[in-house]
């Protein structure tokens, strides 16, 4: 049993583990998924293993039931520590990708946005109005400041997702990660909370 004690006098972080269910319009949900949740989690990443490998690293680190169990187990923990967070995006209650705070800088309020969706529900607006109201949802609730999104450079729909989010392009990171065995680069993106207010 986690002893929350070290998490109390935190506000931030008391209000950012209370966050686990988030509502994006009347289809679409945000939930932090459970153990439960891994077997259908597994055969989505299945079904869309060719189409997600090309720009995702962690891809090839999951080829077993259990290894979506012992991913979402870390996840769940990570989230009550306030480290990062991982929601499922649910559509009529089934899961259809996963939305991701790969990191948390408390010290200056500021978090990396992470995302994936099915193939066959790529294009239809859904990660961007997912972001949309989680970064509505944590200035509201958590007071974070900065959210920045990395995408590969030529992964023009990740890309357009930050775009569509109004956030600014704020550089290039050579070599940023190793993806296939090749390093690509990233386009950083970021929009602060008063930037966010007024667009």
């Amino acid at each position: 049993m986690e002893d929350s004690h070290n998490y109390s006098n935190d506000e931030k972080k008391l209000g950012y583990v209370l966050s686990s269910e988030i509502t994006v319009d009347e289809y679409i949900s945000l939930k932090i998924p459970s153990i439960e949740d891994a077997k259908i989690l597994f055969q989505l990443v299945e079904k869309n293993r060719d189409y997600l490998r090309e720009w995702l690293p962690w891809v090839d680190s999951i080829t077993s039931l259990q290894d979506e169990i012992n991913f979402i187990s870390t996840s769940r923990k990570n989230h009550i520590r306030g480290d990062s967070g991982l929601w499922l995006i649910v559509e009529n209650n089934y899961p259809i990708g996963t939305l991701s705070l790969n990191w948390i800088d408390w010290n200056n309020n500021s978090c990396g946005i992470g995302y994936w969706i099915s193939q066959e529900k790529s294009g239809n607006g859904i990660i961007a109005n997912s972001c949309r109201s989680l970064i509505n949802h944590l200035i509201e609730n958590n007071k974070l400041h900065r959210f920045v999104i990395e995408a590969g450079i030529n992964n023009l729909p990740s890309r357009k997702v930050a775009e569509n989010l109004g956030m600014r392009l704020e550089g290039i990171n050579k070599d940023r990660e190793i993806i296939n065995e090749k390093y690509i680069d990233h386009a950083m993106y970021a929009i602060t909370a008063p930037e966010w207010n007024e667009h």
